[in-house]
């Protein structure tokens, strides 16, 4: 890398100290990515000139880095997630509230999908490794597992923004930015060598096991609090048992109300530890996947 761009990104990174994580990984990776665009562009229409002096011209057009990490702490102010924890903690929270609280039903939502997600992060990554590993003895083995580390930090991406849209947790929205004009091993050992990218396979791996509590715990909790709650209609209409716990046996009438209640506060219950764990989640993949 050029020096003088070197050290203006340090310099911006030092101007940006204090914001939050994913904010520096963005607004780092977009000034590298512009800087190392405008240089080639600066290069191309003025062969004459320096790599250096094409860095300091671009650079100018940019912005000193205390301006820049000015102008991205005000756009954050504005674009912070639509279901983020702080935003809800400004209504006052009820038990029974919760039932119109969008974070807790996308929290919910996020936990039954995580199964379908956390099994495709997986296969995708084993088989990676996996084939990776395999053809590392011939020529196309380097390519090809460059390519499929490559994939797994697009994956993780993906699930950045999947964790920001439904559990409210701000993650990255621009990709690391990957270096051009270093060549083909350049590029290669850039893969390899940065933390994202084993951050992202962590993280991949780690999300079917994550997946199959969550579904297991929040399917069942579900499943079992509308069953109560639908308790007379399956009993005295379509003549289903829903309670065979230690034998089968038919709901009493009087007992029905309680067990409607008894449903209904089990879904609140539902809803109110699906948001605590979404908020636990959010945390983690944010510990993982946010290099900033």
């Amino acid at each position: 890398m050029i020096k003088l761009l070197e050290d203006y990104l340090n310099a911006f990174r030092e101007e940006l100290k204090g914001s939050d994580r994913a904010v520096v990984q963005d607004a780092l990776s977009d000034a590298e990515d512009h800087l190392s665009a405008a240089i080639e562009t600066e290069l191309s229409q003025n062969p004459e000139e320096s790599e250096e002096e094409a860095a300091r011209a671009a650079i100018e057009r940019y912005g000193e880095p205390a301006e820049v990490a000015d102008h991205y702490r005000k756009v954050e102010k504005y674009t912070v997630p639509v279901l983020t924890s702080a935003g809800s903690r400004e209504r006052k929270r009820t038990f029974f509230g919760v039932i119109a609280e969008p974070a807790a039903w996308a929290s919910l939502l996020y936990m039954i999908l995580s199964l379908a997600t956390g099994i495709i992060y997986f296969t995708w990554a084993v088989t990676g490794v996996s084939l990776s590993a395999s053809m590392m003895v011939l020529v196309i083995g380097v390519p090809l597992a460059w390519l499929f580390f490559l994939s797994f930090r697009g994956l993780a991406f993906v699930e950045g923004r999947i964790v920001e849209a439904l559990l409210g947790v701000r993650m990255p929205r621009r990709a690391v930015f990957i270096r051009k004009g270093a060549g083909w091993w350049g590029s290669i050992r850039g893969v390899f060598s940065t933390g994202s990218t084993w951050s992202s396979l962590v993280y991949l791996i780690l999300m079917l096991p994550l997946g199959v509590v969550y579904f297991s715990v929040f399917i069942v909790l579900v499943a079992l609090a509308l069953s109560m709650v639908a308790d007379p209609l399956l009993e005295l209409v379509f003549h289903i048992q829903i309670f065979d716990f230690p034998e089968p046996f038919w709901t009493p009438v009087w007992l029905m109300p309680f067990v409607v209640l008894g449903g209904a506060l089990l879904f609140m219950a539902t809803l109110h530890l699906a948001r605590w764990t979404g908020r636990m989640h959010g945390k983690l993949a944010r510990k993982i996947l946010v290099s900033g």
